[in-house]
Order: C-alpha cells, then structure tokens, then sequence
C-alpha cells in the first residue's frame, strides 16, 4: 500500500512538471510566431530596410570597411537609441540608397548632422548623415555568425525556415496528451486491474468447495476401509 502512494505521488510530481513544460512551450511558440508576423509586416508590407523588433535589429556585415573592428561575415546587433554622439557605430542608409552602411561617427556638422568614416577607410564618408537616416547603434557584435545569417535569409529563406521551426514545434505541443486522455487511460488501467483481481478472487472462490469436496471423499474413504478391515 505504502508503495502505491509512492508510486501515486511521483506520477503526480511528473504530471505538474509536464504541465509545466507544455506551458512554457506554449508561451514561446506565441512569442515566435508573434515576431515571425511583426518581421513579415515590417519587411513587406511597411516596406522597412531594416526589419526591427523593439528596436532591435540584426544585419550581416559584407564588406571591410570597418575591419579592425567588425569584419566581413560578422552579424550586429543595433538598437534604435535615438541618442548618438561622436564614437558611436551606426547603421543608416543615405536618402536614394537601399542598402545600410555601418560606419562611426567621427564628428558633426555646423546643421547637427554627423561626419561618419569607416575604420579601415582612409577618409571620411562624402555625405553627412542626419538622424532620419539612422536606423540605429551597433551594440553587439557576432563574429562569423552572419554568413550563415546570410545565406538563411537569401530570397526569404528565413522565414521559411522560422514557420517550419514554428509548425515542428507546434506539433510537438499538439502531441501534448489532454488531462481528459490521460484520466481516461487511468480508469481503463484501473478497470483493467479490477477485473484481474476479481476473476482471481472469482477462481480462489471456486477452488474451496472443490477442496472442501476432496477432503469430504478422502475421509468417507478412510471410513469405507475401517468397516472393510472390521
């Protein structure tokens, strides 16, 4: 009896613990497939350049501008801080242009624009950047991590890619058997041992009278052979 309240209590313990997990799963497959979505609208629909979430936005750097410091292959992180200053590593796209340059600032211009030069480049950048043009700060660096960055994100790879990680592990949640199933499953095991016990209570029942009818017959024959000796 003891044993089976063990054995209860730890199937309970199992039982929260997977509750638990199916939770958690449960939470981060909506906060994937709610960034899926947002980078999906920012991209094609709002039309960014640069997709962002919260602000944050991840780029693969391809040439060597700025070599020394962020080489080509690296992937950056950038924050939209809105507050930049001499020193600063920003990402911004000059007007007409599509593609975002990553260069330091360096100084600034009598308007309030910025002067912003590569740190492997031997002069500065032609054209001043103004704070429309900033689409944020470097403040982390990855070095190597954006080649494969790049090649997931050629011709949209990356969302294929995020909706087929979203669907495998939504249908692993999905597997996630009901409360209901595993009650069901309970009551059948339950019943399944039941029957068992009564059919051997059942068989137990119906040896005593076979045993009481062998003993009757053995003594009736112990008498039968002391009146033949007699």
């Amino acid at each position: 009896m003891s044993e089976k309240k063990d054995v209860d209590k730890n199937q309970k313990a199992i039982d929260i613990i997977k509750k638990i997990l199916f939770g958690i799963a449960i939470g981060i497959f909506g906060v994937l497939l709610l960034l899926v979505i947002w980078l999906a609208v920012d991209k094609f629909i709002i039309g960014s350049p640069v997709p962002s979430v919260f602000g944050y936005s991840t780029l693969t750097v391809e040439t060597g501008s700025m070599s020394g410091t962020i080489e080509i292959g690296d992937m950056i992180i950038i924050k939209d801080t809105g507050d930049y200053k001499i020193g600063d590593i920003i990402t911004f796209i000059h007007e007409g242009e599509s593609i975002p340059t990553t260069h330091r600032i360096i100084n600034y211009n009598s308007d309030g624009s910025f002067v912003t030069k590569g740190d492997a480049n031997n002069v500065k950048d032609t054209d001043s950047v103004t704070a429309d043009m900033i689409f944020g700060e470097v403040v982390k660096v990855y070095p190597k991590i954006g080649l494969f960055g790049k090649w997931v994100r050629v011709e949209g790879w990356i969302y294929i890619v995020a909706v087929l990680a979203i669907v495998g592990i939504g249908a692993f949640i999905l597997k996630e058997p009901r409360p209901d199933e595993n009650e069901s499953n309970d009551e059948a095991t339950n019943d399944t041992e039941s029957s068992i016990s009564d059919t051997e209570s059942s068989i137990e029942s119906d040896d005593e009278p076979r045993q009481e009818q062998d003993t009757a017959q053995s003594k009736q024959g112990e008498l039968n052979q002391e009146s033949k000796q007699a």
